[in-house]
């Protein structure tokens, strides 16, 4: 669903998430922080996104200065941990370098105003890694600026796209967990999976996928793995249905960092 309570598909897997992500847009602050705070209190690490109520040129003049102090008064009201990021996945919406000027110009209002909440950007991955025209540097806002990086990354095997199915069972920790654990480390900075998922025909193959990509990407320094358990903008069948993927989940949940 769209950011529905979790808590019957928490029942199936028989765990409290540790960690949910969200995402509203520039006008639903307020649903956002009361949807923070109802999983802080249930033992859940909120990571929610926002889309920006500005072009990114006039964000990053100061147009949206008050609109983002704005929820970061409103966020220190939460009893615990958020993250926050604005306008996740940015490859190809408009002039990459505005956006990075967005986050560098929001970390700072955010951060001075919050000490709770941790600054994050979420890519793609898949861009800054294999598309020629980025890179991981040229996406990056500055050391200091961020507390945590997420990457959308998912395995595509058996997805069909343009007619063709795809049928290379990607490697994701040597194709993308090692460079970017390289990289997260040369600047210092957290990093983890933003979202994730797999076919259920992928899931038949490997059913032992999602617990060993999280204990491969812990392996490689990462500290935060979440699922897109939804079919909302989903071109693949990644929400988690069968009992094979929910048992996956399962296992992948055990052991899993909580906040205090």
């Amino acid at each position: 669903g769209s950011n529905t309570d979790p808590a019957t598909f928490e029942s199936s897997v028989g765990r409290t998430l540790g960690l949910r992500r969200t995402f509203w847009s520039h006008s639903q602050v307020s649903s956002a922080i009361q949807t923070a705070a109802a999983d802080v209190a249930k033992g859940r690490l909120p990571w929610i996104s926002f889309s920006l109520p500005y072009s990114w040129s006039d964000m990053a003049i100061g147009k949206g200065d008050a609109w983002a102090r704005d929820i970061a008064t409103r966020l220190t009201t939460v009893n615990g941990p958020v993250w926050v990021a604005f306008h996740h996945e940015p490859e190809k919406d408009g002039v990459e370098s505005q956006w990075v000027a967005v986050q560098r110009r929001l970390s700072p209002i955010v951060r001075s105003i919050a000490p709770n909440v941790a600054y994050t950007i979420i890519l793609t991955g898949w861009h800054e890694l294999y598309d020629p025209n980025y890179n991981l540097e040229m996406m990056w806002p500055g050391d200091g600026l961020i507390d945590a990086v997420g990457f959308d990354v998912y395995l595509s095997y058996g997805l069909v796209k343009n007619g063709t199915r795809i049928t290379k069972f990607t490697d994701l920790d040597t194709a993308y967990f090692k460079p970017l654990g390289e990289w997260a480390a040369k600047h210092k900075v957290a990093w983890g999976l933003a979202e994730t998922g797999l076919t259920d025909e992928a899931s038949e193959v490997d059913p032992t996928w999602m617990p060993d990509i999280v204990t491969a990407m812990k392996a490689r320094g990462g500290s935060a793995w979440t699922y897109f358990n939804t079919k909302l903008n989903s071109e693949g069948s990644w929400v988690i249905t069968t009992t094979n993927k929910t048992r996956q989940f399962s296992e992948a949940l055990k052991g899993t960092a909580r906040i205090p």
